[in-house]
């Protein structure tokens, strides 16, 4: 049946729910029955009126967006309880029909004819069982007098879990999990969408795991209108109990079998869990290797006790060639070229190798990761050297890092020993400031909730990172490094409002206060200043600035920013902003630097893209700077 049927649909449902002191028992093998019959009369009713085609258009076909006109008979509905206003001036027949087409006196009399009986349906399912509506000429009109009387109120709740689970011993955790989300406790007042969902509930509760063949064997809502009350009963049946069996995967051509195998949870024996299933699946989707996954549960084969699952996978191709271009304001024109092989050694482990260039740095990288199991573990390595130029200093760096990572759930850890070695000289005066090294056992951690990346609304994301040398074992100096950031988007529910925007970073490096730039690699500091930290500066421009104006990095650094996005257009929003922060040697030495302005953002479809002009404070002159993606 199409949309606008649905309220009678669902009120001539509602009409063999017990609505006295007769009970009546819902199982679920009549439920599709009594849909059918409802739908049946409904039609009828329809085609004897000669709606039909003015309803519902050719069938299997989609209804276009129907343009709402206004009522040529209007309908006011006299009552002081504004749900049930807003539920007739919504879903009522009467009403409902004329925002969709102008009707005639003929049709609008069919219509007249069931309002009452219509509105009264529709109240019962809200528990109002003693309702009074009439409905009045008023002018060219109509007035829909509607007198609740008194709500019916829940008065008794039955809930019995039977079957092989009343000797499971953890049967008290099931009644729990049942009533969690059981909405409707002795006092509260009787809906039918909350009967609904919370009979789904109870179910699902139970089905969830151990016992996937669980079934209703009786619902019933009593209901008497004489009281005002309802006694409500949900009995369950278990069933058996229900164990994992084979996995039966299909979609393997060019990686091992055992990449979709270690991504598991769970193996053939172990409890059945939908909770493991749906896991499993996410994580199949989130892996490299494949495209798309599905899994399963095969309960038309089960064997025994144990369900086959079904596990599906789209394989990525098996070598990957990037190339790209890029331009901002910061970096100027750069390029990417980029090679994946996504099956090393035939085991599934990921090779990588990339070389990055722009106007200020060279980067060539290379990596090898296994590939993840179920729980989301995998050991990584990776090296680079890169050469990096900005405020007249020079940089050329060499890093490798060898790492346990775990990513699952939008978290992250590393464990792991990180290599830093560099030579930092400035060019323009030949001076050369020396080698250092720091060999770090180093713990990072990260956490995103996002709800989309492409136009972040709500949500928040969190990371830290500390490194720690051994002395001075395979270092140039002893130290200890500390980088935070945290951020924070808020989107009211009118999203005219717009969205605000939060985000902050604090790093430290503890040394020796005799050492210096030479001893602690400058790569391991901090400079500020730019499109990712605080507009209105140059990049990496805050910092230790020497006379002949190169600026070297400390060891202390904040930054924070607030935005609000103003929307103007579906993909288009306006940016107000004021950022603020400093390096120093220490934090009670930082000098705050400000920067506030106005921007637009671009939410394209590849990636948010930004253009700012912002007024630094410090130096009085107004910079522009252009980005592109969101940063977390």
């Amino acid at each position: 049946m199409m949309n606008r049927l649905r309220p009678c649909y669902l009120l001539m449902i509602l009409s063999f729910i017990s609505l006295s002191t007769h009970a009546e028992t819902e199982t679920a093998s009549a439920v599709p029955a009594l849909e059918n019959k409802a739908e049946q009369e409904a039609t009828q009713s329809i085609k004897k009126r000669g709606f039909w085609d003015k309803w519902f258009g050719k069938k299997g076909e989609e209804q276009e967006q129907i343009r709402e006109l206004t009522p040529k008979y209007p309908i006011e509905i006299q009552t002081d309880n504004e749900e049930v206003r807003a539920m007739l001036s919504e879903h009522l027949p009467l009403i409902k029909e004329q925002r969709h087409e102008e009707l005639d006196k003929e049709q609008i009399e069919f219509l007249l004819e069931d309002a009452p009986k219509n509105a009264l349906a529709m109240l019962k399912t809200e528990g109002y069982f003693n309702a009074k509506v009439q409905i009045v000429p008023k002018e060219k009109g109509y007035v829909l007098r509607v007198d609740l009387g008194e709500r019916t109120r829940i008065d008794n709740v039955s809930l019995m879990l039977l079957g092989e689970m009343l000797r499971d011993e953890n049967l008290s955790s099931y009644y729990k999990n049942s009533f969690a989300n059981w909405t409707l406790p002795v006092g509260a007042p009787f809906r039918q969408a909350d009967w609904s969902s919370t009979k789904a509930s109870v179910l699902t509760a139970v089905t969830r795991k151990k016992y996937p063949l669980a079934r209703f064997t009786a619902t019933r809502a009593t209901v008497n209108p004489e009281t005002k009350t309802a006694e409500l009963l949900v009995n369950v049946d278990s069933n058996r109990p229900i164990y994992f069996g084979d996995l039966h995967i299909t979609g393997t051509e060019r990686y091992p079998v055992a990449v979709v195998q270690g991504l598991a949870q769970f193996k053939a024996g172990d409890v059945y869990d939908l909770d493991k299933i749906l896991d499993y699946q996410q994580a199949l989707e989130n892996d490299n290797h494949y495209s798309g996954a599905s899994v399963q549960a095969d309960f038309d084969h089960i064997q025994g006790d144990r369900v086959p699952i079904k596990v599906a996978v789209s394989e990525v191709k098996r070598q990957k060639i990037e190339v790209g271009l890029r331009f901002d304001s910061e970096y100027g024109l750069g390029g990417h070229l980029g090679y994946d092989h996504h099956n090393l050694f035939n085991r599934g482990y990921m090779g990588s190798v990339h070389l990055d260039q722009d106007k200020y740095q060279s980067t060539l990288a290379l990596g090898i990761s296994q590939p993840r199991n179920g729980l989301g573990y995998y050991h990584t390595a990776n090296a680079a050297y890169s050469r990096n130029t900005t405020q007249r200093l020079e940089k050329r760096t060499l890093s490798t890092g060898l790492w346990r990572v775990r990513d699952k759930d939008g978290r992250e850890t590393r464990l792991g020993i990180e290599f830093v070695g560099e030579e930092a000289t400035i060019p323009n005066h030949g001076i050369n400031l020396g080698r250092s090294y720091a060999t770090m056992l180093t713990a990072s951690w990260k956490r995103q909730n996002i709800e989309t990346t492409l136009r972040p609304a709500n949500g928040y994301y969190l990371d830290g990172k500390i490194g720690v040398t051994l002395g001075k074992v395979l270092s140039s100096a002893a130290i200890m490094r500390v980088k935070t950031g945290a951020g924070y988007y808020f989107t009211p529910e009118e999203k005219k409002w717009g969205t605000f925007i939060a985000r902050g970073e604090l790093g430290y490096v503890h040394a020796n206060k005799n050492d210096a730039i030479g001893d602690v690699p400058s790569s391991l500091m901090f400079r500020t200043g730019g499109a990712s930290s605080i507009r209105g500066y140059e990049l990496d421009s805050i910092g230790q600035v020497l006379s002949d104006g190169t600026v070297l990095p400390d060891r202390a650094m904040v930054v924070f920013s607030t935005e609000y996005q103003i929307p103007v257009k579906k993909d288009f929003a306006l940016a107000l902003f004021h950022d603020m922060g400093g390096t120093a040697r220490t934090f009670q030495k930082m000098h705050w630097r400000h920067g506030s302005g106005l921007g637009v953002r671009w939410f394209s479809p590849v990636a948010p893209f930004s253009f700012d002009i912002a007024y630094g404070h410090h130096d009085r002159k107004i910079r522009w700077h252009i980005s592109l993606g969101t940063r977390f």
